[in-house]
């Protein structure tokens, strides 16, 4: 049985949802859902919290029998400072644990360290051109609105977000989100870009630890017709 079974397991001993969990824990509905899937791994100061929860010590919940044997064996300390020592040693186990763990799953945390799927966070987005067009450098040229709501604020901990038009004549325009809101349906962004009046079509990217990931929102016509 993997951890993310044993969390889901001792979750629904006591009869809690994935998002009563998460709230006992002081984190998103997602996260535990992640966690159960064996997305991801719980943070060490989690683990210590889910273990309390579960009436369990550490090893019980991470199926840790034995500390590894290169371990040197603990020095005998005085009575009083033994706790101390004890969860010095499962704290210890736990990380000797999951760096075993990630040795394992190497491809699958090295793919985390990118940019998520886009396709999996966005739950609604709405792209409107201005009514008219205008004159710049020599073009005629649109005001784009385009907005996004993600699912998850928590993923944004550490991606940025950003907007991507591409004309029919191979112009790329970008654009950071010029406003954000969180709610209970997710995190909504925003932003106008100033795209060519012709063929194109507009993306959503998430930049992560320098990398990036686009996704397709639209593809258009010209936006606005030809006043002749």
């Amino acid at each position: 049985m993997t951890l993310g079974q044993r969390i889901q397991e001792h979750r629904l001993r006591l009869g809690l949802s994935q998002t009563g969990l998460g709230e006992k824990l002081g984190v998103s509905r997602q996260a535990v859902s992640r966690w159960e899937a064996d997305g991801a791994v719980p943070d060490t100061d989690k683990l210590i919290a889910l273990s309390k929860l579960f009436g369990l010590t550490l090893n019980e919940l991470l199926q840790v029998e034995n500390p590894p044997e290169q371990m040197p064996a603990p020095v005998e300390e005085p009575a009083e400072k033994r706790p101390h020592v004890r969860w010095k040693l499962l704290l210890l186990a736990a990380v000797c644990f999951l760096a075993g763990l990630a040795v394992g799953r190497a491809p699958d945390i090295a793919a985390r360290l990118g940019p998520p799927d886009p396709k999996e966070w966005i739950t609604e987005w709405s792209l409107r051109a201005a009514p008219f067009a205008y004159e710049l450098d020599g073009r005629e040229v649109v005001d784009l609105y385009v907005g996004v709501t993600l699912e998850d604020s928590e993923m944004l901990e550490d991606t940025e977000v950003f907007f991507q038009a591409e004309s029919a004549g191979g112009e790329t325009i970008r654009a950071e989100p010029v406003n954000r809101r969180e709610s209970l349906y997710g995190v909504s962004c925003s932003a106008m870009l100033t795209v060519p009046n012709e063929a194109g079509r507009i993306l959503i990217g998430f930049r992560t630890n320098g990398r990036e990931r686009l996704q397709i929102l639209d593809e258009f016509g010209r936006l606005i017709p030809s006043q002749e």
